[in-house]
């Protein structure tokens, strides 16, 4: 089966009335500006990713993606049977960046030929769990810590059972904040932050041992991706496992990283690492004996539900932050994902088990001059 041709489709989704803004160290989001990208085989099977455009952290924008996915990559791919996929590979790494435009477009891929295939993708791939992943939200840094705490407390009335609170602002609130939602949760909700890079040296070695003593379990990025050697004394300082984020772009930079030994945990990101690297990334990890975490780009559905098709897949991810498609007010997919006492339920059908809702992608598509 070989691809016949690739569509990029700009859409824009806003989150459910009422949901303020999500906002982390060095940004915000008040709405999906993604990109849905289609492959369409010469048996006119479709598969489907979604490109997340985070400019602050990969560079990227709706326009961008388009561009590269129309300019770089449609008319190489046009041909290549889908199974060959070292040579899909090859041809994504012959560019540069572009790195959320080549994750949808690995996702899409890999979709289609789960579909070409009659199983589910998680099936096809390793197919290490039931089909259900354990999710975590994101608690997003609000107006007021009143604010965040109920956050935080309605999610536990969901059934989630661990949270991750967005810091790295202003060290002594972050802790206060961190502090109140303890309070307000109970010990029995496990607690980790991310700081997104926010803190300096001098915050970072402030905060974390008070975090820890609020019995938080992780801190996610607290340094400049830079600033390695803070990392290192870090994580040699404190109990807190250190989780490496925005530095896990590819095999080769995990490696580094473990080998340096600065980093407990990899958070892998599909939209960033598609299915392939994603995969080398969890086997490098698994190697130093370093666990997984499945991370979010704040994906809509088509992106939340190829991100718990990988952690289904593989033994080495332990925790998914897929919750945060709670937020959205709609979605362009006709099958939603299910949530229940704290996990995500995949679909058994083929591929990614969804199909696109025409009428939906209709209303919220946009059109962009390149």
């Amino acid at each position: 089966m070989k691809i016949s041709h690739i569509d990029a489709i700009p859409f824009v989704i806003p989150f459910k009335a009422g949901v303020k803004k999500s906002r982390w160290s060095k940004g915000s989001i008040d709405a999906a500006r993604h990109v849905l990208v289609r492959v369409v085989s010469n048996d006119g099977r479709y598969g489907y990713g979604e490109a997340t455009a985070r400019p602050t952290l990969y560079g990227e924008s709706q326009k961008t993606i388009l561009a590269a996915v129309t300019d770089f990559f449609a008319e190489r791919l046009q041909g290549i049977d889908v199974m060959d996929v070292e040579k899909i590979q090859d041809i994504l790494d012959s560019i540069p960046g572009n790195n959320t435009a080549k994750g949808a477009l690995d996702i899409a891929i890999h979709d289609l030929t789960a579909r070409y295939m009659s199983v589910p993708l998680y099936k096809m791939l390793g197919g290490w769990s039931d089909g259900s992943v354990p999710v975590t939200p994101n608690v997003s840094i609000k107006d007021t810590i009143e604010e965040t705490v109920e956050d935080a407390i309605a999610y536990t009335a969901m059934g989630m059972t661990t949270l991750k609170v967005k810091v790295g602002i202003d060290p002594v609130k972050d802790v206060a904040l961190v502090s109140a939602i303890r309070r307000a949760v109970g010990d029995d909700i496990r607690l980790y932050v991310d700081a997104n890079q926010g803190w300096d040296r001098q915050s970072a070695f402030w905060a974390v041992p008070r975090l820890v003593d609020c019995g938080v379990f992780a801190v996610e990025e607290p340094l400049p991706a830079r600033d390695r050697d803070g990392r290192r004394r870090l994580a040699r300082q404190t109990p807190a496992l250190i989780i490496l984020d925005e530095d896990a772009k590819s095999p080769h930079d995990v490696r580094d990283e473990l080998r340096y030994g600065a980093v407990d945990i990899v958070s892998i990101k599909t939209p960033r690492t598609g299915v392939m690297l994603s995969r080398k990334i969890i086997e490098t990890a698994e190697l130093f004996s370093v666990k997984c975490f499945l991370g979010t780009q704040a994906e809509t559905g088509v992106g939340t539900i190829a991100g718990a098709h990988v952690a289904a897949a593989y033994r080495n991810i332990v925790n998914t932050e897929l919750a945060n498609y709670l937020r959205w007010a709609d979605d362009i997919i006709i099958e939603k994902p299910v949530f229940a006492e704290g996990r995500l339920k995949l679909s058994d059908r083929p591929g990614l088990g969804f199909e696109i809702d025409d009428e939906k992608l209709e209303k919220y598509r946009i059109a962009l001059s390149l």
